[in-house]
């Protein structure tokens, strides 16, 4: 049974939802600031889908926010160092194999990186990690969440079987917010 250890605060949870709408209907607008704009709204996903992610009990001081390959967020990412989840200070982590994900709690795999998705699957299969995608297909092919900005909106999609299989749970307030769920 899954124990769940973090509960997201109302305040919290509010400014999630509230980003989370302004971030996903707003366009990025100007064609040379989309891959900025569009991964400062992601690396802001990110955060929001730890800290709305119910974890296993006993996971330490540390949440391992990871990215495998090369880093599209740039200073974004960096910006989240030492924010809490819970009790727990953020890390930002960037690794360049399946071996160097040990002690993540949440992979990010970018689009550039994503013909290794399988491999970083297998590398985390049964393990408290949050798999996070921005690519096409990769749903469908396990991962946890999967950003969309084909549209020109940040949007994403939930596959809560990949979820139970890694032992997470989601709040119910993430799921509403999501445009597809996998189940």
């Amino acid at each position: 049974m899954l124990s769940l250890s973090i509960r997201p605060p109302r305040r919290r949870l509010r400014a999630f939802i509230l980003g989370a709408l302004l971030a996903g209907v707003a366009n990025l607008a100007h064609a040379g600031d989309i891959t900025a704009e569009e991964y400062r709204v992601k690396a802001s996903f990110l955060f929001n889908f730890a800290a709305f992610t119910f974890w296993p009990e006993g996971g330490g001081e540390t949440l391992s926010i990871c990215v495998y390959g090369g880093d599209p967020f740039g200073s974004h990412l960096d910006a989240l160092m030492d924010r809490k989840v819970g009790e727990r200070s953020v890390r930002v982590r960037r690794v360049g194999s399946v071996d160097a994900l040990v002690d993540c709690q949440l992979v990010f795999v970018p689009r550039q990186m994503i013909s290794n998705l399988g491999r970083v699957l297998d590398g985390v299969d049964g393990q408290p990690v949050l798999t996070v995608a921005d690519s096409p297909g990769a749903l469908a092919s396990g991962v946890v969440l999967n950003m969309d900005s084909s549209a020109g909106q940040i949007r994403f999609s939930v596959n809560l079987a990949a979820a139970r299989r890694q032992g997470l749970g989601l709040s119910s307030k993430l799921l509403n917010l999501a445009t597809e769920i996998k189940r």
